[in-house]
């Protein structure tokens, strides 16, 4: 989108705290809710794209006291499992940059969903890492929340950047990313390599020992489980009830590498770009975005020798 339309939307958006609770699988509740808008019976739903989400004893339990076969989205309501998490969403702009380093399909610039820790997690967070400066887990250079950006400074766990075209009533998924996850990983491996509980962990950005660094990992645990779950979610819950688009486009693996001129050998993992979407019930579809159907666009997918592929998910 044009860097002066993300300007005026952002304006437009909350600016205040938005908590976003999450727990696991709660993404399926999420889109059953979605789904019966067009399926409003347990029957049609198993049969339509969104059938997989049946696969969870989770929904098949709230499903099984709808005894006339119709779903009743209150019974959703309710849904909680431990363990959960309250996170904090807020929004920004990616933008100003170079084609390829931008790694955006189309010029112009992104709206960047992103999701933090809640203040009882920072709390831990600087009392076992004690980092010497914010954003210790996160990379120089990236979409994330900076001190005095806003009123309040929360952790960033992961962010999504977003195209978004009202013209078309469509967002693209451009990328889903956490560099916290990457981080918490190379310290559990490093804490584990250690013999000693009292044993130095330095990094840049942060001072720890082993015993405190088992201590954050095991909070962490959960939430590597899940983050790229709550990551979407949030996403899908911002283009419904924020931008109010009727469709969500997502990209495959090969076509997002094309477009976004990444080099392979720094491309993101495949499993963000092929499992996640299919979780979320995105429909494989060799049509693309309204919003990228523009002749160089297709010229530039041409070069690579590649078919459009996209995932997509109608709201």
């Amino acid at each position: 989108m044009k860097e002066k339309d993300a300007q005026e939307l952002l304006h437009c958006l909350p600016h205040q705290r938005t908590l976003f609770p999450y727990c696991r699988d709660h993404y399926a509740v999420q889109l059953l809710r979605v789904a019966s808008k067009r399926y409003p019976t347990i029957p049609a739903l198993k049969r339509s794209p969104f059938g997989r989400l049946f696969d969870k004893p989770s929904v098949r339990s709230l499903t099984s006291a709808c005894g006339n076969g119709r779903l009743d989205t209150g019974a959703l309501t309710p849904y909680w499992q431990e363990p959960g998490n309250t996170y904090l969403l807020t929004v920004g702009i990616w933008s100003g940059r170079r084609q390829r380093d931008a790694q955006m399909s189309r010029r112009g610039a992104n709206i960047v969903l992103r999701l933090h820790f809640n203040r009882q997690h920072d709390q831990l967070y600087t009392r076992t890492i004690q980092p010497t400066r914010a954003n210790a887990f996160n990379g120089w250079g990236h979409p994330v929340l900076m001190q005095g950006e806003r009123r309040y400074f929360r952790e960033t766990l992961a962010w999504a950047r977003l195209d978004v075209d009202f013209h078309t009533n469509e967002v693209l998924v451009e990328e889903i990313q956490s560099d916290w996850v990457r981080r918490v990983r190379s310290l559990k491996l490093r804490a584990s390599r250690c013999c000693d509980e009292a044993c130095v962990l330095r990094g840049y950005g942060y001072r720890t020992t082993a015993g405190q660094a088992h201590a954050y990992v095991s909070y962490a645990e959960s939430v590597m489980h899940d983050w790229s779950h709550a990551m979407l979610a949030a996403v899908l819950h911002f283009a419904e009830h924020e931008l109010g688009v009727s469709t969500v486009w997502y990209h495959t693996w090969n076509t997002g590498v094309a477009l976004k001129g990444i080099d392979r050998d720094w491309a993101p993992p495949t499993s963000l770009y092929t499992r996640l979407p299919e979780q979320f019930c995105f429909e494989a579809t060799r049509d693309m975005p309204r919003l990228l159907s523009t002749e160089p666009l297709r010229k530039r997918l041409n070069r690579h020798r590649i078919e459009p592929h996209f995932y997509k998910l109608d709201l």
